[in-house]
């Protein structure tokens, strides 16, 4: 089966934000981040969305993928399944950083 993606607004920011973090260090090293990220998205979430677990927060029906960059820099990729519409609705893009309480959807 076929998904499509679609990104939350708040992803979005999230992800935007990630992008000028990396940029605020190198250029090319966010462009390459933001590839390898889409890359990532299409070629494992939007693939096979239902291999990955609950994510540990919320617990169903949200799913949580783990992106790293290097040793400091690691989001999850938050994301629900609509079946019924073959889409991939990534809501959230988290910095594992910050404290699990403050969480939401």
């Amino acid at each position: 089966m076929t998904y499509r993606i679609d990104i939350a607004p708040s992803a979005r920011r999230e992800i935007e934000a990630f992008v000028e973090h990396m940029r605020s260090f190198d250029t090319t090293i966010a462009e390459e981040q933001l590839a390898r990220l889409s890359f990532e998205i299409g070629t494992y979430i939007l693939a096979t969305p239902r291999l990955w677990n609950y994510f540990f927060i919320s617990g169903a029906p949200y799913h949580g993928y783990l992106f790293r960059f290097g040793q400091k820099h690691h989001y999850w990729i938050v994301y629900s399944i609509d079946e019924d519409a073959n889409t991939v609705n990534i809501l959230r893009f988290w910095n594992t950083n910050r404290d699990p309480d403050t969480f939401g959807l």
